[in-house]
């Protein structure tokens, strides 16, 4: 065998034992390693997650309550500087429309006024008929009963 023959077994045993350690190392890693590191990876995740999110409420809770004021003074002030306005242009609304729908509610309290008087006067006259119906009809039945007697027909005499 030749030196460069030599040289090429050296380098391809060398090579080849390169790759073979490369594959068996990727082989573990997969089979073995990263199981494991995916678990572990997992956990570190819900313990940072449970962190962040317990920092996040705390820092939540301790911004809360100044906002909250914050907030209520901010309605407080813009309350204070718009109410005044706000009632003033409700009260001219309200006149406005107040001026603008009288005449209408007169007439329409007029014709309240007026219903209510020929309604009672509709009542009387029907309160006025029940009573001379009625009135005929006992009338009619005391007729009826005096009629009956015979004292009363002129029967009496021939006796």
């Amino acid at each position: 065998m030749s030196m460069g023959q030599l040289l090429v077994l050296i380098v391809a045993t060398a090579l080849l034992a390169s790759l073979s350690t490369l594959a068996l190392g990727w082989l573990a890693f997969q089979r073995l390693l990263r199981p494991q590191l995916e678990t572990r990876l997992a956990i570190l995740a819900e313990g940072l997650e449970a962190r962040v999110r317990a920092g996040a409420g705390a820092a939540g809770q301790d911004v809360l309550e100044p906002l909250r004021a914050q907030v209520r003074g901010g309605v407080e002030d813009a309350v204070v500087i718009v109410l005044p306005t706000l009632r003033t242009e409700l009260t001219a609304g309200f006149q406005e429309a107040a001026t603008e729908m009288l005449p209408a509610f007169r007439e329409e309290v007029r014709k309240g006024f007026a219903d209510a008087l020929s309604a009672s006067d509709l009542l009387d006259r029907t309160a006025k008929k029940v009573v001379r119906t009625g009135s005929s009809l006992m009338e009619s039945g005391l007729n009826l009963l005096r009629a009956s007697r015979p004292d009363d027909r002129g029967d009496g005499d021939s006796r």
